[in-house]
């Protein structure tokens, strides 16, 4: 089988025949299979002028050849014009994990901050790389999901990860980078026989390459059968989300009305379409005991690497950590201001209108933002009594960890709170008929920070699984 970039082409044809702009970020680590993967991609790119390329490197910084291996990238993004951007990681081995998974869980956490709106990242796993993922999850005792070993494609951050080369043999990748002359640098990583896929690939490999040379390919094929049933429980999982009338979180109720089985599938798919790392059996117990079964005003917190689980309001939640806003004494922006930025929870809009919104009156104390210190009193209607703000969170149904986070705009006093599906307005700070006004807008906020739903009893809607 030989790879070239009209393999490439073909392995993304549904992106390309999609019509519209295509991006892609090449995944580049300094060796020669990524680096012909890259130089495949900018030949694509250099026939199909609807295709953006770039590069992406992570720096791990684990070993003294992270300066080699970023500069190797650099070398190959530079020969073939394609702009390179370095990430640098902190790897940090915790809640049992192996190196080997802290700096897969670091090198993903990084690209998926990266990837813009739409873009697709693409890696140069290969035939084998498959089937080493397959031996390695069926000693450590996984289940069907990673069995599948890794999927041809999965979103990512606020684009999608593609792995087009999972059929493709090592060799030949190897062979079109000796064929084009591509530098590379290997990672002394990956010579290292205590790590567990160093120890598979040259010490158990061979081995099995000697008895069944086509071991690679026939073990792949089983991963791909795998993904296939996979996929079916995965259709199912969608339904039954569907069912649980799933927002922005899970109805515990309709949880604990599952079986255990299909309780533990429904949030394994759950947590992995939000792009969250998988949970053990052990954590996976532990989310029938702590989080799905809690009474009373307990708010159970679970927090695992990439990833935390809280329970609130008869509803379970599941997020990535979440920035805390840093806004304390920050002027309000200015109404032909570009919004806030907010990071990864959105941005804050303000627009000029009239008759609306928060009242702009000459001569006033300018408005500024701040976070929650607790007492805060607000009237949202004229005549109405003065309310403590902790009161109107909570019957609102705000989840704490999305209260701490709310923007409260001051000016003498109190003059509106902002959330991620509301805002409110003091009424003596009230825009009136005629007056000028402004509009403050929370775009973009990550789900977790929404209101759980006034109704936490889909059982009247869910269908006969069983």
């Amino acid at each position: 089988m030989n790879f070239s970039a009209e393999v490439l082409g073909l392995k993304l044809a549904p992106l390309l025949d999609a019509g519209g702009p295509v991006s892609l970020a090449v995944a580049l680590s300094g060796g020669a299979d990524s680096a012909a993967l890259l130089h495949a991609a900018a030949e694509l790119a250099r026939r199909e002028p609807r295709l953006t390329l770039r590069a992406l490197h992570v720096d791990h910084g684990l070993t003294h050849a992270a300066a080699p291996l970023a500069a190797a990238a650099a070398a190959q993004a530079a020969a073939l014009g394609v702009p390179l951007r370095v990430l640098r990681v902190q790897v940090a081995s915790g809640d049992g994990a192996s190196i080997e998974a802290a700096a897969r869980s670091a090198r993903y956490g990084a690209f998926a901050a990266a990837l813009r709106e739409g873009e697709s990242l693409l890696t140069a796993h290969h035939r084998e790389d498959q089937a080493e993922t397959l031996l390695l999850q069926l000693i450590r005792g996984a289940g069907l999901r990673g069995l599948a070993a890794m999927p041809a494609a999965a979103v990512l951050g606020r684009g999608r990860l593609l792995r087009p080369l999972l059929e493709m043999p090592q060799s030949a990748l190897r062979a079109y980078a000796a064929h084009h002359g591509l530098a590379s640098h290997e990672d002394p990583m990956n010579a290292d026989p205590r790590y567990d896929r160093v120890y598979l690939r040259s010490r158990l490999w061979p081995t099995l390459l000697e008895r069944w040379p086509e071991a690679a390919a026939t073990i792949a094929r089983s991963a791909r059968h795998l993904a296939e049933a996979q996929a079916l429980l995965d259709q199912r999982s969608a339904e039954r989300l569907l069912a649980l009338g799933a927002g922005p979180g899970l109805c515990i109720e309709g949880l604990l009305g599952l079986t255990r089985a299909e309780r533990g599938e429904l949030l394994r798919h759950w947590l992995a379409r939000q792009g969250l790392r998988a949970l053990s059996a052990r954590r996976q117990a532990e989310i029938d005991r702590e989080l799905l079964r809690a009474g009373g005003t307990s708010l159970p917190r679970m927090v695992w690497a990439g990833g935390e689980l809280r329970s609130f309001a008869g509803f379970l939640y599941a997020f990535q950590a979440l920035e805390p806003l840093a806004l304390e004494g920050e002027r309000l922006p200015r109404a032909d201001a570009a919004p806030r930025a907010l990071g990864a929870l959105g941005r804050l809009e303000v627009a000029a209108v009239t008759g609306a919104g928060l009242r702009v009156a000459t001569g006033a104390s300018p408005f500024t933002m701040s976070h929650r210190a607790g007492g805060e009193r607000l009237r949202l209607h004229e005549g109405a009594p003065r309310r403590a703000l902790k009161d109107l969170l909570r019957e609102a149904r705000v989840p704490p960890w999305a209260r701490e986070r709310a923007i409260l705009v001051r000016a003498d006093a109190l003059a509106a709170v902002v959330l991620p599906h509301a805002t409110w307005i003091a009424a003596e700070y009230a825009a009136g008929p005629g007056e000028a006004g402004l509009s403050l807008h929370w775009r973009g906020a990550p789900a977790a920070l929404m209101p759980a739903p006034a109704r936490a009893n889909p059982i009247e809607r869910e269908p006969p699984f069983r």
